[in-house]
């Protein structure tokens, strides 16, 4: 199976010299980039020794039958801890859990199942798990901080495009009354635009985009040219970013410019407003006729869709960033830093508290 030992080179301020006592940890990955890129900001917040473990399924992603359709076995010695970001590697992770029972299992997100199978869950507010001893509810995805020294006003208005995220739609009308609505903003505050879309903007809406978005503003298409979305973040005042993506929202936060989030229309089907009702009762706030059906929720069998605008509101709420057409408070210097520190806060707690 691929392992790799990339990220035992620690950096950050939770660095320390490796000794023999240090935990080893495995850090078990589909590949999912965002996913990976979590893990690996935690584990090398440690500075402890670790290996990626990246596992291969046959067939699609059935969480349920991970076991079965894991392509290569995974053997000892085992590590003392395991992280996982996805739904079939923490199935593999409990596996792992009930052949070494001292090895500790940590998810980052949701897991797959009842986050009681884990001896520690770091997760944000877009999943909707309920509070618990071994759940950490952290304000944003974890990343490596890298934040930019904030400039002065005075630059133009960056404006991050996404694309459709169920539930959140980005058709042509969509992108007309997001064109509508920043051309105003930029106009109100005397600045520019300068606009990226992103490897999901739909056709249709590149096409809104490129009629509405005219000198002197910027229009910056990806797959054309060079890639501007990080020089459009560094060079702007402000940043927008529309609300299908809480990856570019942090990265927009990163940058330490004031930062707002652009509501685009949602379609909220009768699967999603079911799933959604089923976890409300069966898990957030059970009742006696549903709370039968959380087996359901434990077993993987059903999976609620993640809920971005709980994650923005809690944003919103903490001073983070604004609503747009709404007040946008200004940076909060060390925030993606404070986030980092509790997760390996709670990390160093697991593993060295009896």
């Amino acid at each position: 199976m691929p392992s790799s030992p990339a990220c035992s080179t620690a950096t950050g301020p939770y660095c320390a010299k490796l000794m023999a006592a240090d935990p080893t940890i495995w850090i078990l990955s589909r590949g999912r980039k965002g996913d990976l890129d979590q893990m690996l900001a935690l584990a090398r917040a440690t500075g402890w020794p670790c290996e990626i473990k990246t596992l291969r399924f046959a067939g699609p992603e059935i969480p349920v039958l991970s076991k079965l359709l894991l392509k290569e076995k995974i053997s000892p010695p085992w590590p003392d801890l395991v992280l996982v970001a996805e739904a079939s590697p923490s199935v593999i992770a409990r596996e792992i859990k009930r052949l070494s029972p001292a090895t500790r299992i940590v998810c980052l997100g949701r897991p797959a199942g009842a986050p009681r199978n884990f001896d520690l869950v770091l997760t944000t507010a877009q999943y909707r798990i309920p509070p618990a001893d071994n759940v950490v509810e952290l304000a944003m995805p974890l990343a490596e901080v890298t934040e930019a020294t904030a400039t002065s006003g005075g630059g133009p208005i960056a404006l991050a495009v996404g694309g459709p995220a169920f539930p959140d739609l980005l058709d042509a009308s969509a992108a007309e009354r997001l064109a509508t609505d920043v051309l105003a903003h930029a106009a109100n505050a005397g600045a520019t635009l300068d606009v990226v879309t992103s490897p999901r903007t739909p056709p249709e809406a590149i096409a809104v985009l490129e009629r509405r978005i005219t000198a002197p503003h910027r229009l910056s298409i990806f797959g054309r040219g060079a890639n501007r979305y990080r020089e459009a973040l560094a060079e702007a005042s402000a940043i927008i970013v529309t609300s299908d993506s809480v990856s570019m929202v942090a990265d927009a936060l990163a940058t330490q410019k004031p930062v707002s989030v652009y509501p685009l229309p949602q379609a909220l089907n009768a699967k999603w407003k079911l799933g959604s009702w089923l976890y409300r009762h069966a898990i957030e706030t059970p009742r006696p006729l549903t709370a039968a059906l959380r087996w359901l929720f434990d077993a993987g069998v059903i999976e609620v869709a993640p809920d971005r605008r709980k994650l923005f509101q809690r944003l919103v709420t903490e001073g983070r960033l604004g609503w747009f057409g709404e007040a946008v408070p200004p940076p909060q210097p060390g925030a993606a830093q404070r986030d980092l520190e509790i997760a390996v806060k709670a990390l160093r707690n697991l593993m060295f508290q009896p």
